[in-house]
């Protein structure tokens, strides 16, 4: 998988909270609070990818 391929996967599944919705995994619905912490935490892997895709373009 490339890495922009996952940049955009972990847009959609943050959008999840943006849009008002709790997330759902393996079956689990996560309380508002848990699907909070994720979604900053994944915010923050989002980040991450964003800056490793800079510096391949860079050069």
């Amino acid at each position: 998988m490339k890495i922009i391929d996952i940049a955009e996967r972990l847009e959609k599944i943050i959008a999840i909270y943006f849009n008002g919705d709790n997330y759902i995994v393996d079956g689990v619905e996560l309380s508002r609070e848990d699907s909070r912490l994720l979604a900053f935490s994944l915010i923050h892997a989002y980040q991450l990818t964003e800056r490793v895709m800079s510096k391949k373009i860079s050069k």
